[in-house]
């Protein structure tokens, strides 16, 4: 952040500095400037005056992420007669700061400057200091006022004070990496997104699946959010990219538990990608890889007041798996476009759509088999007004549209209206007010395309009814100051529920703390109960269960953790954690992992197509994250966890109305030093444990994972050469009985390790061009995801190896 995180209890002043009118701003109707030669009644008359332009809001420039040390950016700004910057530029180019500040710089408004009591244009220079957010350290001494170069000035001079407030980081926000970083860490594929995998705390499902539990909430029950929208699912099928191309991010932030008022209807974790800011010039990046590519390009337009983005990604997967295996079809695109308009120094008006489809299928004889084919839409539009040096609000009203495929063209379809408002404001020196409330619609029914459901596509049709879902909710949590060393942000959401005749209301009090222990200590702590409606194993589009039988889905989620910061851009969090769940509809857990030889959170997919009698392959190739339709309730048969396939209307529904409860609790160590720097890299730990109870037994939850462990190193080689590597482990998932070998309860833990190596070419100022290669588990290790036995003994079923190897360029300007 501008100079320190503490905003609140370092307030400084920074140098506006040397306002001294550079050019000559001559107003309308004012009289010409006076010769050298003029009369001595001439030279007696009294000189202009000059009023400089006066900053108006309290503007916040971000600390560039992935950037390190202190520095100084010293700004031309014109400014015409309305007090609108028209332009800014950095008398020395030092990125990122440079281009931050003057993006930042662009969005201030001034009163107008005068002379002798008219408006005009002036040019002024202005000094941003820029200082890390962390560590957070004691306030600098004030510093002498900046001097401009030497130079006739045929104005007068006049120096304004402008105070920048940073805003902390939420005491609940699992630390975040910024996409520089996140560039540097193999196996993201520089995807910001993809840094969540190696949060600690995050707990994979299967390797190569982009689906995790969050502290022992399953993935049905982790909120996806973009600018705060609601986004139905974050990856491409398979282990494919984000739905986001990465240039349009700004950061990822993990909310683990007890997270800000502002979101909710979730019961597990909270994933929230913000986007960047307008740019005020032209900018663009791209990517070729083996396996798609991608490329976003932005412009300003209306002399800056304008700015239009557009981006996007698309696969050719497709056509090298006909070469590898032409019975599968893989495919793959995303879009992004943004509009941005000023109307006034205040108001903002600006529309941002969005959208992804995937799709996964295997060819047969005589059909196209889909196991897995998704799509969603967004459009949002927003209306921003800043509320004077006080705060801001924005009002925004979306439509969107989610759809599954089932078979052919039979789709599972979502169609959402919402509205919402998001109020921030300064209620005095140490309370901040943040507020909303919102409303949503969702209207969810089969689109059939021609032609009748069959049977298995009618019983998901039966335990997804059509109908109108409705969402009202309000929201508002205090930022208080109480001491410069004391945080305080007490809040609360309130929901109401309504689907298929029935409604429910969830009222969630949040409590989060931020106490600075001495210079380099804070101690952090979140508290908060969260509701949400009956839901869906795993995240995907239109798969939302009809009615609120069995209420809704309850967490008490608590943390208590310590940051410490180590110096040469080092931190380490350490943090214990404890989730109580109630009335969780949360079949993942509560079964074994295995159904019919797939990997966990996938089923056969012909007891979707219309094909039970048929066997998957038993590598989890004919497997689909889809509905499951078998049984609730731990299986201890040992018999592998084959599900029973039910198709009446009452047992589909059953998987939904069957409850649990249970807890998570654990400890959770996150060392960083900045990739970025010459030597960088990361240590995410999770030691944790999750149970379940239902059917009247307790048992570990079938998803538990003892240990979960993330490393990195990156190195800077010289050169533009940069080099990574990176280890994942985690234990094996509780085991079904095995008589052959009583004593084991876990299956084999499982290992990989990720590889990247980039060199870069920065052919001037502004363009750059890199050469990647990344391999994802170059150890070609399968994981085990259950157990076969049978007359002649058990063994573990493998699935993989999921491996990723990627040659690919990336260049921007």
């Amino acid at each position: 952040m501008l100079l320190a995180s503490d905003a609140r209890r370092r307030r400084k002043s920074l140098l506006v500095g040397l306002a001294t009118v550079l050019g000559s701003a001559v107003a309308q109707g004012q009289a010409p400037p006076l010769a050298p030669a003029a009369s001595t009644a001439a030279k007696t008359l009294a000189p202009p005056v000059m009023v400089p332009p006066k900053l108006v809001g309290d503007p916040t420039v971000p600390y560039p992420e992935g950037a390190a040390g202190d520095a100084s950016v010293v700004l031309t700004l014109t400014i015409d007669k309305e007090g609108v910057v028209e332009s800014a530029k950095a008398d020395v180019a030092q990125e990122p700061f440079s281009s931050r500040a003057e993006r930042a710089a662009l969005a201030f408004r001034f009163e107008p400057a005068t002379r002798d009591g008219t408006k005009v244009a002036v040019r002024i220079r202005m000094v941003l200091d820029f200082h890390p957010p962390r560590p957070p350290e004691p306030p600098p001494p004030p510093e002498p006022a900046k001097t401009a170069p030497a130079k006739p000035a045929p104005r007068s001079e006049a120096v304004e004070e402008v105070q920048v407030r940073g805003a902390r980081g939420e005491p609940s926000r699992t630390a975040t990496l910024s996409r520089a970083e996140v560039r540097q860490i193999p196996g993201t594929f520089g995807d910001p997104f993809r840094a969540i995998e190696i949060m600690p705390g995050v707990t994979p499902i299967v390797s190569g699946l982009p689906f995790f539990f969050v502290r022992g909430a399953p993935p049905g029950n982790v909120g996806y959010y973009l600018d705060g929208v609601r986004v139905p699912y974050l990856f491409h099928v398979g282990a494919g990219p984000s739905v986001v191309h990465p240039g349009l991010i700004d950061r990822v932030d993990l909310y683990s538990g007890g997270y800000p008022a502002r979101y909710g209807r979730y019961s597990g974790g909270i994933v929230a990608g913000e986007t960047l800011p307008q740019s005020t010039k032209l900018r663009g990046e791209y990517n070729v890889r083996a396996f798609d590519a991608g490329a976003l390009v932005e412009a300003p337009f209306a002399g800056g007041k304008g700015n239009v983005l557009l981006g996007g990604r698309y696969s050719y997967t497709a056509a090298i798996l006909t070469l590898l295996s032409s019975a599968t079809i893989l495919d793959y695109w995303d879009y992004q476009a943004r509009v941005a308009y000023d109307l006034g120094r205040d108001d903002r008006l600006s529309v941002f759509a969005f959208g992804a489809y995937d799709f996964l299928g295997e060819k047969t004889a005589t059909e196209t088999l889909t196991l897995f084919g998704t799509e969603f839409h967004r459009v949002d539009a927003r209306f921003d007004h800043k509320l004077g040096n006080e705060g801001a609000i924005r009002t925004a009203v979306t439509l969107g549209i989610d759809r599954t495929r089932l078979q052919n063209d039979r789709f599972l379809r979502d169609r959402l209206l919402g509205t919402r408002t998001e109020l921030t404001y300064r209620l005095g020196k140490v309370a901040t007010l943040r507020a909303g409330a919102d409303v949503q619609m969702d209207r969810y029914d089969i689109e059939l395309n021609g032609g009748d459901l069959s049977p298995s596509n009618a019983n998901i049709a039966n335990a997804f009814p059509s109908r109108t879902d409705l969402a009202l909710g309000a929201r508002a949590d205090l930022v208080l100051a109480i001491a410069p060393t004391f945080d305080l942000t007490p809040g609360v959401r309130v929901d109401l529920f309504t689907s298929d005749g029935q409604s429910a209301l969830g009222v969630d009090p949040r409590l989060q703390s931020r106490v600075k222990a001495g210079s380099r200590v804070q101690l952090l702590s979140a508290l908060g109960l969260a509701h949400q409606p009956p839901s869906f194993v795993i995240p995907v589009p239109g798969f939302q269960p009809g009615g609120l039988r069995g209420g809704l889905q309850k967490a008490l989620q608590e943390s208590f953790g310590v940051e410490v910061d180590l110096g040469g851009n080092t931190t380490v969090t350490a943090t214990v954690f404890h989730n109580a769940f109630f009335d969780m509809s949360d079949a993942l857990s509560v079964t074994t992992p295995q159904v019919n030889g797939c990997p966990p959170g996938a089923f056969p997919a012909d007891t979707i197509a219309g094909d039970p009698g048929r066997q998957p392959t038993g590598n989890g190739s004919r497997c689909s994250p889809r509905f499951p339709s078998g049984q609730v309730g731990p299986d201890r048969s040992g018999g592998g966890g084959q599900a029973s396939q039910t198709t009446g209307d009452t047992q589909n529904a059953r998987a939904f109305e069957t409850r649990a409860s249970g807890s998570a609790y654990g400890f959770e160590l996150f060392l960083k030093r900045k990739l970025t720097s010459r030597i960088g890299g990361f240590v995410s730990y999770t030691l944790s444990r999750s149970t379940r109870t239902a059917n009247n037994a307790t048992f570990i939850a079938s998803f538990d994972r003892t240990h979960v462990l993330n490393a990195a190193v990156a190195f800077d080689l010289g050169r533009n050469w940069r080099a990574g590597a990176r280890g994942t482990f985690y234990t094996g998932l509780p085991k079904a009985p095995d008589p052959t070998n009583p004593a084991a309860t876990r299956l084999d833990p499982f290992y990989k390790v990720d590889l990247r190596l980039e060199k870069r070419w920065q052919l001037n100022q502004r363009f750059w061009i890199s050469a990647v290669a990344e391999w994802v588990n170059v150890t070609f290790n399968k994981e085990s995801i259950g157990t076969n036995c049978t007359l002649n003994g058990c063994v573990e079923q493998k699935v993989g190896p999921v491996t990723i190897p990627s040659i690919g360029v990336e260049g921007g300007f």
